[in-house]
């Protein structure tokens, strides 16, 4: 029985991730992106403009990576 608190894969491009997470048989994704405030890393679900591509690329891959599963 895989790790229920383990991520099935994760893709990462510059500050933005897609966390894929596996529960029975279906995936879901969780799109984050990683800023600083002050000296602790914090990960928000609000991206700007420079972020929407490698939002893009990293939800395709995730996409990929569940649709081979």
């Amino acid at each position: 029985m895989a790790d229920s608190k383990k991520p099935a894969a994760k893709f990462r491009l510059g500050y933005v991730t897609a966390t894929v997470w596996k529960n029975n048989d279906f995936f879901n994704v969780v799109l984050t992106k990683a800023y600083k405030d002050g000296d602790e890393w914090k990960d928000t679900d609000q991206f700007g403009h420079g972020d929407l591509l490698n939002a893009a690329k990293v939800l395709e891959r995730a996409e990929q990576f569940v649709s081979e599963q």
